[in-house]
């Protein structure tokens, strides 16, 4: 068992992420364009399609983050060595019984699958709470709201609860994008200024809270099934929320620094994400799968590779450097939700293709990301000289 690869979270996590989006989304175009049809799942196709985006590719990547960002913040260690590599071996144990569903037991997915966030909660609640990380206990407490709505997914899939599990699945994408405006909140601008302290900036201390009860209150409506445009007016809230704070931050600057402009891009998505949601609430309902994917294959798919590219290098020891690969993977992670997004409104009668050119910018992003960091996670960290 490899010594280095079980010494951070980040090292395991952060792969098995990005293996899940380059296997699980191909098999989903199968799915939808008729190339297959054989999915022994208790869940849906559509379904198993949001609930393993959401689980099998995000879930595993937010735990690598805070399996690595944990200690940073608290000096406490994270799951390391075996008990990293058996949470590992759950998550793929979870992807394999989710889609064999119906070949097993009942409560066989649902333990392997639901059980893999508390077990990570346990990695860092600890760590955070013992040493008084006050900016961050509501990171826990957000993780098991999180493992609560996978629950019920299951719950609701398997009809012991009477609850649409699509409302599950939103909640649950949202709360993604409420991890997003966070960390992401604070990353983007610091990483910012760090690289060009002479730019002003400007943080609005309201704006985050505002956004974040805003966010709180679509999950509410949704999974209540409140009246739309209740729905469509906080989501006016939090996109004008989001353009104010990018703007403070001056982003546009780094706009030739891939390693810097992908995080703002990453941010932008969401507010376009929640101008969708708005639109799809006042005027027009279709357009609530587009805002869906504006979260999903924009906002996490930038910010993601984003944050994993350069928590790979800097904690490896390497050079914080712009690469043609890294500037590959961010083009193609936002040509596939440009994609996406545009496939219904504007090719319609293209729209299989676009699904194509979409799951494969998708793929390759994701490739492109396992190539090129695959290596360093079995490489021991480097210390950089400096000249």
């Amino acid at each position: 068992m490899n010594s280095i690869f079980l010494s951070a979270g980040f090292r395991v996590f952060f792969p098995l992420g990005a293996i899940g989006a380059v296997l699980l989304l191909p098999y989903w175009v199968m799915l939808i364009t008729g190339y297959s049809d054989y999915l022994p799942s208790y869940f849906a196709p559509v379904a198993w399609h949001q609930h393993e985006m959401i689980f099998g590719v995000f879930a595993p990547i937010i735990i690598g983050f805070l399996f690595t960002a944990v200690p940073n913040w608290t000096g406490k260690p994270s799951p390391t060595g075996l008990p990293l590599a058996l949470l590992g071996l759950l998550w793929v144990l979870g992807r394999i019984a989710i889609f064999n569903a119906n070949l097993l037991p009942n409560f066989v997915p649902l333990i392997l699958d639901v059980s893999l966030l508390p077990l990570a909660i346990l990695g860092i609640a600890p760590a955070i709470f013992q040493t008084g990380n006050k900016r961050n206990y509501f990171l826990p407490i957000m993780l098991m709201g999180f493992a609560g709505f996978n629950l019920f997914s299951h719950l609701s899939a398997l009809e012991i609860a009477n609850l649409d599990e699509n409302n599950f699945f939103v909640a649950s994408l949202l709360f993604i994008v409420m991890l997003m405006n966070v960390i992401g909140g604070r990353v983007a601008p610091s990483f910012l200024k760090n690289k060009y302290p002479s730019v002003e900036q400007k943080n609005f201390k309201l704006i985050l809270p505002v956004s974040m009860i805003s966010i709180i209150s679509i999950i509410i409506c949704i999974v209540a099934e409140v009246l739309e445009y209740i729905t469509g007016i906080f989501s006016l809230i939090v996109s004008i929320s989001l353009l104010i704070r990018l703007w403070g931050w001056k982003g546009w600057i780094a706009i030739s620094d891939p390693l810097h402009i992908i995080l703002h891009i990453g941010i932008l998505w969401i507010a376009v994400g929640f101008s969708l949601l708005a639109y799809a609430s006042f005027i027009d309902n279709t357009y609530l799968v587009l805002s869906y994917h504006a979260f999903s294959i924009g906002a996490a798919g930038s910010l993601t590779l984003g944050v994993m590219s350069r928590a790979m290098i800097g904690h490896s020891g390497r050079p914080m450097n712009n690469e043609v690969i890294l500037t590959s993977i961010f083009c193609l992670i936002n040509i596939s939700a440009i994609s996406r997004i545009v496939a219904p409104i504007i090719f319609i009668d293209f729209y299989t293709v676009m699904l194509f050119v979409s799951g494969i910018c998708w793929v390759m992003a994701y490739l492109l990301f396992l190539i090129r960091f695959i290596p360093l996670v079995l490489q021991p960290r480097m210390e950089v000289k400096n000249s």
